[in-house]
């Protein structure tokens, strides 16, 4: 069963309608996004080529632009879960999606500095990314989620 942290991380990124035993289910699952991101990040980094950053750059807008269609969850939910033997994602709360164009817009960096010949601001991009999806993929921790409900979401007079 996945701790009562990891739950209430995985809370802050929007998943309360879900149970502590479906968060439990879905743990991998849910960190297989990152970790691809990471793999290719880091990819990136070592070929030193902006047009990494620039596909992976449409994927984080795809992830913050709808709630189903960032390429790696579509990986997973066609393919992987059925290798995996588990469930599939379910939608992906707004705080994951406000997560999903903060970090595109952390590749936007690296693919302008990178294209540039900027190499040390591109490994810096990279590296900011790698460490905040890092953070998400050990902990279910997710920065730009915490920043959304503790800035956004508490200005939105809706959500009082």
């Amino acid at each position: 069963m996945l701790s009562n942290r990891a739950c209430n991380n995985l809370d802050e990124q929007g998943y309360t309608a879900l149970s502590q035993e479906e968060k439990s289910k879905l743990d991998i699952a849910l960190r297989i996004t990152p970790i691809l991101c990471i793999i290719v990040v880091i990819f990136g980094i070592y070929l030193q080529d902006w047009r990494i950053f620039a596909t992976l750059t449409v994927f984080g807008i795809l992830g913050a632009a709808t709630t189903r269609w960032q390429p790696f969850d579509v990986l997973y939910n066609f393919f992987l879960r059925h290798i995996l033997n588990s469930p599939q994602l379910p939608p992906s709360p707004l705080q994951k999606r406000f997560a999903c164009g903060v970090g595109a817009a952390f590749l936007v960096g690296a693919t302008i500095t990178f294209y540039l010949g900027a190499l040390t601001w591109g490994y810096v991009f990279g590296a900011l990314y790698i460490g905040a999806a890092g953070l998400m993929a050990l902990t279910h921790f997710c920065i730009a989620s915490w920043i959304y409900n503790r800035v956004i979401k508490t200005g939105d007079p809706s959500s009082a």
